[in-house]
């Protein structure tokens, strides 16, 4: 006779994991209207900080005061972001075009889903640096 086993795999996690993976992909093109405009009015924020941080460096510099290097890192990275968003802003109405049913569909679902991420992970971006 043969020996016999079973194995019991809990299907939970797996349809979990793939349920959440879905959701978030999908939410890049849901939410897409919703985070350009966060990612607009952050943006103005960080610009703000930007200006704010660059007259107390002049002012600093004009006292005799040498700039520190982690400032200025973080000024040309708020440049470089500050750029991608301004790209991403320009595109904005063509992005929006391609969206239907309220955003839970896309006429080119790849491309929308493309577009959404790009602008998220925009967002977080720009958020980190403001808490800097």
């Amino acid at each position: 006779m043969g020996g016999c086993f079973s194995i019991s795999l809990s299907c939970d996690q797996v349809v979990n994991q793939a349920s959440q993976c879905l959701c978030v992909k999908q939410s890049y093109i849901h939410d897409l209207e919703e985070n350009l405009s966060a990612l607009e009015i952050t943006m103005e924020d960080l610009k703000a900080r930007r200006d704010d941080l660059s007259r107390r460096v002049k002012r600093e510099e004009n006292k005799g005061l040498r700039r520190l290097a982690q400032v200025q890192v973080w000024l040309t990275r708020v440049e470089t972001i500050e750029s991608h968003v301004k790209d991403l802003l320009c595109v904005r109405k063509t992005e929006l075009q391609r969206l239907c049913l309220c955003g839970f569909c896309s006429k080119s679902l790849k491309l929308s889903y493309q577009d959404g991420k790009r602008v998220f992970m925009t967002l977080r971006e720009v958020d980190v640096k403001i808490r800097i």
